[in-house]
């Protein structure tokens, strides 16, 4: 059985979809991502950082209720004096974490070095010291508590120092800030970036027999929280139309697939025949299920391809 072609059965699934109504919406392609985000302009004014991965005259500015966009200005993000003093002041708090870093470092080299002393002693009774067991043990366990407070004091210090640390890499990144000037209060600002796009995965799946499924996953990048996320079956120059997914790995479409061959077999292959898939279908990564047993994955040639061999 021929695979139903792609081009058609995509078409359906990817039926175009208006942008977030609020917030922000990313369109992923097979080579980059249209992003969408509403802004706020107080007083007529707006800053945007455009990221690192920003395709140079991409950026579109749409006034909303009403309006009009006055002037637009993108400069570059190194000569902006407001990420630099940003930059500075993450830059200025990590210095103190890690010099307090250094203090618990040493700190805990003191009170090691005590634990170790107390623990080495010989306990000697004397007039000015007539328990000296419990005079130990108390030292010891003084020394223990400190040092406690310091390890506590450490991963604290450290988890602060690691997200500041996130912070300054994601400062640094910006390629231009966009400084907007409206008539209006609110804007939806689109630009295209050559970062983020969706993965083609694919999943062959057979009960056994001859009759199979093709299955079309998108692997996506890492969500976040409070974006709308599509998908389009093409390049951000064909611009096709998207469909909203959800989820990391969502199933854009499935297909019957017939396998060549003597069915049967109570063994599972090692490489698949079947009829040459249909036009559109992109390469990529494909995973093999037989009677729901995973077998290994490989790599599939996507639109034309007739054959598939596990990887060994």
């Amino acid at each position: 059985m021929q695979l139903i072609p792609f081009c058609c059965g995509m078409l359906l699934l990817f039926t175009c979809q208006p942008a977030a109504a609020g917030g922000r919406s990313v369109t992923l392609y097979l080579d980059g991502a249209r992003v969408e985000q509403e802004a706020a302009a107080a007083g007529g004014y707006l800053e945007y950082p455009l990221p690192g991965a920003f395709i140079p005259g991409t950026l579109r500015v749409k006034p909303l209720g009403g309006g009009s966009v006055l002037r637009v200005e993108l400069v570059p993000a190194d000569q902006d004096r407001r990420r630099a003093r940003e930059i500075a002041r993450l830059e200025e708090r990590a210095s103190g974490l890690q010099d307090r870093m250094q203090a618990l470092s040493r700190q805990k080299e003191i009170f090691s070095a005590a634990v170790k002393s107390q623990s080495g002693k010989a306990p000697r009774r004397t007039k000015a010291n007539p328990d000296p067991v419990g005079s130990l043990q108390q030292g010891t366990e003084f020394a223990l508590s400190q040092l406690e407070s310091v390890y506590r004091g450490e991963r604290t210090c450290r988890r602060a120092l690691d997200a500041l640390e996130l912070e300054l890499a994601a400062a640094r990144k910006g390629a231009a800030v966009a400084r907007i000037w409206l008539s209006g209060s609110r804007a939806r600002l689109s630009y295209l970036t050559g970062g983020e796009r969706w993965t083609p995965s694919y999943d062959f799946r057979w009960s056994g027999e001859a009759a199979g499924e093709l299955l079309l996953h998108a692997r996506l990048p890492s969500p976040e929280k409070g974006v709308q996320y599509l998908v389009s079956a093409g390049t951000l120059a064909q611009a096709a139309p998207a469909r909203e997914v959800r989820g990391d790995f969502p199933t854009l479409a499935r297909y019957p697939l017939t396998l060549a061959g003597t069915p049967g077999t109570q063994d599972p292959p090692g490489s698949f025949a079947f009829p040459p898939v249909g036009p559109g279908l992109p390469p990529g990564e494909v995973a093999a299920y037989w009677r729901g047993e995973y077998l290994g994955s490989g790599r599939f040639a996507g639109a034309g391809a007739s054959e598939f061999s596990l990887a060994r």
